[in-house]
């Protein structure tokens, strides 16, 4: 049973705010989430918003020691960690309840008064640099720059998300780009209160937790800052015209494995959260019981796993995604395997959407959302915050699993 006290507020400069206020945690948190990310990055400058994302955490005018920040969390049990998504840019710590509201006021200065310094700035290109390479040797990420790279050329999808020197230092520097005052244009541009949200959890009651917010965060300014969102980014452009679908990519893996990945681009569906039609689909096709896909590869030998379910649901698109692990037949037999896939979803088709089976995950959903356990603070604070870019803060604890 979830027993925390929830609340949300509009602070005067039009922040959203939701406050957990939990008796019984053992580690305050606070995430910041905003409405901005890679897929705006200035076409010139790849990466930038990750990299404002790293600088961020590199002194304030209130605090301008750069490691200030996170000296402070760690001399009280804390943490700290951020990430850029494609429209969300999240920021996150967790820290001693006793240590809550010193950290808030740390934490909140990465929002009125980044220093962007010049020395921090090159050194911090090195970290950006160094988490592209750690990136390369992993497979799930190559194959997520693989999709965008896939993605129409004259669309913001097609984007590369994490930037590295190049991007950020090499070819801006050959064409006259000063890669700093880009950092404080994108900051004073996107980084506004009326695209933020913000939740803390703590053991202080919800008027408390409400009053640090307000003194803490009301100073960070509104910009009235207006960022395009699902059908709207790229202006009309299709994301995945005809001309860049059915096509066949052959990936040399970093590990020793075998796979193949059938992807599916469907219309975004955050519209449809409420009926869910994409994880109906994923159960159908990632079912493993009798009479199942996977019951059928396997028994031809070709398959030793298979999963179903969304890779990317961005700008206006969703490419659902159904992959399987295979045996050395069934990397000599791709068309074997679209065979019986295409002919499952043959099957569902003619079938039709069944009332009972939606009705029944919807009870599973509901059994599992009620009695879930509990997240840590950390997880509960970065994952509302990213939510309440996607749904009113009424639905926004439900919403993704409801």
């Amino acid at each position: 049973t979830d027993y925390r006290c929830y609340r949300s507020a509009k602070l005067p400069n039009d922040m959203q705010v939701l406050v957990v206020s939990d008796e019984r945690c053992d580690q305050a948190a606070a995430a910041l989430s905003v409405k901005v990310g890679s897929i705006l990055d200035p076409r010139e400058i790849p990466g930038l918003a990750h990299f404002c994302e790293h600088m961020l955490f590199l002194g304030t005018e209130k605090y301008p020691k750069e490691d200030d920040y996170n000296e402070h969390l760690a001399k009280n049990g804390g943490m700290s960690n951020a990430y850029t998504a494609e429209t969300v840019t999240n920021y996150f710590f967790g820290v001693k309840p006793e240590a809550l509201e010193s950290a808030l006021d740390r934490f909140a200065q990465f929002f009125i008064s980044p220093l962007f310094t010049e020395s921090a700035t090159e050194r911090e290109l090195q970290a950006v640099d160094s988490e592209h390479s750690k990136n390369l040797q992993q497979d799930s990420w190559r194959q997520s720059q693989l999709l965008r790279c896939a993605a129409n050329p004259e669309h913001p999808l097609n984007h590369f998300m994490t930037g590295n020197s190049a991007t950020l230092r090499d070819i801006p520097a050959r064409d006259g780009i000063d890669v700093r005052a880009a950092l404080l244009d994108f900051h004073s541009r996107y980084y506004s209160a009326n695209i933020m949200n913000l939740v803390i959890v703590g053991r202080e009651s919800p008027d408390a937790l409400l009053d640090m917010a307000q003194r803490y965060f009301s100073p960070v300014l509104n910009h009235s800052a207006s960022v395009p969102s699902e059908d709207e980014i790229g202006n009309g452009t299709s994301p995945f015209p005809s001309n860049r679908l059915a096509r066949l990519v052959h990936v040399v893996p970093v590990n020793d494995v075998r796979s193949a990945t059938f992807q599916f681009v469907l219309p975004g569906q955050k519209r449809w959260w409420r009926s869910k039609p994409t994880h109906y689909l994923a159960h159908l096709i990632g079912h493993e019981g009798q009479g199942s896909l996977l019951t059928a590869l396997k028994r031809r030998g070709l398959v030793t796993e298979l999963s179903a379910g969304t890779a990317l649901d961005e700008a206006g698109v969703h490419v659902f995604s159904v992959s399987m692990m295979l045996t050395e037949a069934g990397e000599a037999d791709l068309a074997a395997l679209g065979d019986l896939l295409f002919a499952y979803i043959g099957l569902m088709r003619q079938a039709g959407p069944d009332k009972t089976l939606w009705n029944e995950l919807q009870v599973v959903s509901d059994m599992g959302f009620k009695f879930r356990p509990l997240s840590d603070s950390v997880s509960t604070a970065s994952g509302l915050a990213h939510a309440l870019q996607e749904f009113d803060a009424e639905v926004a604890l439900s919403a993704g699993t409801r």
